[in-house]
């Protein structure tokens, strides 16, 4: 039987967005600030333009699933872990 509660990544964030594309920007952020990752460290790390990062940051391109694979494998956690929800300090962009 379908559950009639939404999932939890369709949820809506603090900031207002239900995507789970924005999720996953606000967990990278969150991640990378923890790591003290620059946007430039990662366009360097994943060969993208700084540019190119900036609009994955703020969630106006999503994420591929190889670049989020990349990035937990410099971060050193699991992929699936990126897909998770943020703390909520995450959601100030």
């Amino acid at each position: 039987m379908i559950s009639p509660d939404p999932p939890l990544w369709r949820l809506p964030g603090p900031s207002g967005s239900d995507s789970l594309s924005a999720r996953v920007a606000a967990t990278v952020r969150w991640e990378a600030a923890r790591y003290e990752l620059t946007q430039q460290d990662l366009a360097s790390y994943l060969h993208r333009s700084r540019s190119a990062i900036s609009q994955r940051f703020t969630g106006r391109v999503p994420w591929s699933l190889d670049d989020l694979g990349e990035i937990a494998l410099a971060m050193g956690v699991k992929p699936g872990y990126l897909l998770e929800e943020p703390p909520a300090a995450a959601w100030r962009t």
